[in-house]
């Protein structure tokens, strides 16, 4: 992909890359988020086992991402009145091999008349992108970290150089353990605002075909 983005971090959070080449920065970081999960004074007999959790958790969480393909996870890295905020977000680039002649904002109105989510067209940054929204059911059979139903937000933007890119943005969300809630609402809403804050930095070179 000719084009990348820049986007303002949300406080707090922190987005580590899943590319095979930093492997040893996310084995390293996420050690270092889950010892900094327990203050220093907690008995180290308590604070093992915490941590250790903590960490399993974020190893979950990031090997789905890298099945799901994504590039990027972003996360919460602070607690928000001495609790974790139940949420993160993927980035995914894709580019189709074999594209048609369509224009993608056509492209995304068939995917939106076809999804099951709650969608709309929208724009990001001036680009055309479908935002579906969802609540996926609890399925720990499937998934083990689908122990609570969840609230997924998914932005599909087409990216600038060519009308056969795409950069995936893909959020969940447990809320309270009610994804119909207000903290649910209320970090979608965050994520929402979040996307209105990425520009589009294209090289000189990139045409759009």
């Amino acid at each position: 992909m000719s084009s990348s983005y820049s986007i303002v971090q949300i406080p707090g959070w922190e987005t580590l890359s899943l590319h095979p080449r930093d492997h040893g920065l996310l084995e390293r970081r996420l050690n270092e988020l889950a010892h900094g999960s327990v203050p220093a004074e907690v008995p180290r007999d308590t604070a093992t086992p915490f941590r250790q959790e903590v960490r399993k958790q974020f190893v979950r969480v990031v090997e789905q991402a890298q099945a799901a393909g994504a590039g990027l996870i972003a996360l919460p890295v602070e607690t928000v009145d001495g609790k974790a905020v139940p949420a993160s977000y993927t980035v995914s680039e894709w580019r189709d091999p074999d594209p048609e002649e369509v224009a993608p904002l056509d492209l995304l109105k068939s995917m939106a008349a076809s999804s099951a989510a709650q969608s709309e067209i929208v724009e990001v940054n001036g680009q055309p992108a479908l935002r579906e929204e969802t609540v996926e059911a609890a399925d720990p059979d499937a998934d083990p970290l689908a122990t609570h139903a969840g609230r997924r937000v998914t932005y599909t933007v087409s990216a600038p150089d060519s009308r056969d890119a795409w950069v995936i943005f893909t959020f969940i969300t447990l809320g309270d353990g009610n994804p119909d809630g207000q903290l649910a609402r209320m970090l979608v809403e965050l994520f929402d605002a979040h996307l209105t804050t990425l520009r589009w930095k294209v090289r000189a070179q990139a045409s759009r075909e």
